[in-house]
Order: structure tokens, then sequence, then C-alpha cells
């Protein structure tokens, strides 16, 4: 390895060269160096050289994602790509447009490839070894980050696990909630580190504020793991917190396999929490598969709370099959409770199907 007052040394140099004005991006000497020793390279000739400014410390890793999906800022959406300066354009100088080819799975329609996405931290000039983290970014590199000209130390490439090593450190020493929470998502993208999930249990189940905790039941509900479902149906039916109850039923609509639909059944008909029951009802209606539906039909007959069955009968009327209108025209005309059928009939209203219409006008001239 090399010696570290050489590298110090020569990313001195290099920084002064270019003269780390605003935009400017200055690589780390020695890419192949473990991300920490690259981090500790930047945070401290970076604090360091822009004499107390702020600057941006990034580095990138890959993310199996299908192939019209993004990352920003945590959030995942599909559609054409900002046709601003992107991060690849900022990194290489090049205003041509970038996209990551590095292989694709799948048939049919739903294409997966490998991205990179950038992992982005606004510091500022301190001199200390790590700075004042203020800003956390996570972004595909194809799309447009608002750097707010201030230079940019790139890392290079990292491995899940040692990104997430770092982030895990990085969490550690914050007491900001709303860094912490950015910290959590930058971990749980992460998709082949073996820290990643254990982290993420370790603060859901620890004493940290509840929208903390909160962030980590969503990123458990991301890993898709099977491990995920056993920890997120316990917290959904026992936390402290409802907040972190209801986000973890959302975790668990979230994960891809036919046992968390028996778990959201089991919560929409079991749970002694009555919001957890609803939700739960809710992201049944999402699944819209044939044994939801059912579940769905069972609650708004007999459940004893009108919220947790007028729930039901929302998400029974997102569910659009050839069926669904003579399901709540059924609802309209014979639910005992008055206030499902309101519902039954202001849902009937908003639908084009020509039955409802007929219905709702043999219901107004009875």
């Amino acid at each position: 390895m090399r010696a570290r007052p050489t590298l110090s040394l020569l990313s001195a140099l290099l920084i002064i060269a270019c003269g780390l004005n605003a935009q400017d991006v200055v690589r780390c000497p020695d890419q192949n160096l473990p991300l920490v020793e690259r981090w500790r390279w930047a945070s401290r000739d970076g604090a360091r050289l822009v004499g107390g400014k702020e600057f941006w410390i990034g580095y990138c890793i890959k993310r199996l994602m299908n192939e019209n999906s993004y990352l920003n800022s945590g959030d995942l959406y599909s559609g054409s790509v900002d046709a601003r300066r992107s991060i690849y354009d900022i990194i290489s100088g090049d205003t041509t447009r970038h996209t990551a080819e590095n292989g694709t799975w799948g048939r049919g329609s739903i294409v997966k490839v490998l991205k990179e996405v950038a992992i982005l931290f606004r510091i500022s000039g301190s001199l200390g070894d790590d700075g004042s983290l203020k800003k956390l970014n996570v972004s595909n590199m194809e799309l447009h980050v608002d750097l707010r000209s201030k230079p940019l130390l790139w890392l290079g490439r990292a491995d899940d696990d040692e990104s997430v090593g770092l982030l895990k450190d990085l969490f550690d020493r914050q007491s900001s909630t709303e860094l912490k929470k950015d910290l959590l998502t930058a971990v749980g993208i992460h998709q082949s580190s073996k820290e990643a999930f254990p982290f993420l249990v370790s603060v859901l189940k620890s004493e940290q504020a509840d929208n903390i905790r909160s962030q980590a039941a969503f990123w458990l509900g991301q890993q898709n793991r099977s491990e995920s479902l056993q920890v997120l149906m316990v917290v959904a039916q026992d936390d402290r917190s409802s907040k972190v109850k209801e986000q973890a039923v959302f975790a668990i609509s979230q994960l891809s396999s036919d046992e968390s639909t028996e778990a959201l059944i089991s919560l929409a008909r079991n749970a002694k929490d009555t919001k957890v029951r609803a939700k739960a009802v809710f992201w049944l209606g999402q699944k819209a598969s044939l044994k939801a539906v059912a579940t769905l039909e069972s609650i708004i007959a007999d459940d004893e709370q009108t919220d947790v069955q007028r729930q039901a009968l929302y998400a029974l009327a997102q569910i659009h099959t050839s069926d669904g209108v003579d399901r709540l025209i059924k609802i309209a005309r014979t639910h005992p409770n008055p206030r499902i059928r309101k519902q039954a009939i202001q849902c009937l209203g908003q639908s084009e199907d020509p039955r409802a219409l007929d219905a709702l006008i043999a219901i107004v001239r009875n």
C-alpha cells in the first residue's frame, strides 16, 4: 500500500493545481485504496484546502434496477432522464449523455440493469478528520444533482460492504434526526451487503426516535428478504409506536413473496390495533390478489369496526376486475351499515361502467 504522507502530498498538489473553484472535481489519486482510506483523504485534505468552506465527497455503488427506474435522494421513480447536467457529466467534464450498460436480466417488458448510484455528502470545512456532515444525497449517476457550486472530491467506486461500513460509522456519529434518516436511506439501497439487513434491524429495535425507526422499517421492506417478514410482523403487532407499526405494515406490502400477502391477511383479520388492521386492509387492496379480494369482502361484511370496513371498501374499489362493479352494487344495495352503503354508492358514482349508472338510477328511484 502506498504510504499515506505521499498520498496526502499528491492530493494536496492536485487540489491546489485545480484551485477548487466552483463545481471543480478532484479525484482521489488512488481509487484502489479501501473506501475508509479514501474518505480520510477527502475529509482531511478537502476540509483543510477549501479554507473553511463547504464541499462534497462522493462515491458510487452498483444496484440492480428496472431499466427505466431511477433513485433520487431515496425516491424511486420511472420516466425519462432529466436533460440537465448529470453526475456523470460533472465528473467526466463531458456533456454527452451517459447510461449504465452493465448487462441485463429478465425477459419481456421488465428488464433489469446494473446502474451506478452515487452517494454524495455535503461537508462543512472543518479541521477534524470528518468535518461536519450537512447533507446526504442518493442519486443515479444519469441524473442531475444540484451541488450548489461546491467542489466535489470524488472517491470512485465502492463495494457494498465497505460502503455500508462507512455509513454505519457516520450514522453513529450524528445527532441530527434528518441526517440519520438520510444515512438509513443510503444503507437501504445496498442489495448485496451482509451488514445492511442486521444494521436496519438493530436500528428498528433500538431506542432511536420513532421517525428514525420508521425509516429503518421502510428500508427493511425494500431489502425484500424473507427474514424481513418475521421482523416486520413482530413490529406491526407489538411495537410501542403506532407510526412504526403502520410503516411496518407498508414495508410488508412491499415484499414480493406470497408469504407477505398471507401476513397482510393475518394482520387485517387479527391485529389488535384498529389502525394496523385498516392499513393492512388498504395494502391488501393494492396487492389485488384473489385471496386479498376474498378477505376484503369478508371484512366489509363482518368486521365490527366501521372505519376498518370503510377502508376495506375503498381498497376493494381500487381493484379493477370485471366483477368489481357487481361487488360494489351488492354492497350498496344490501349492506346493513348505512355508512358503508353510502360509501359504496359514492364509489359507483366514480365508475364509468354502465352497470354502475344503472344501479345508481335504480337506487335513486326506489
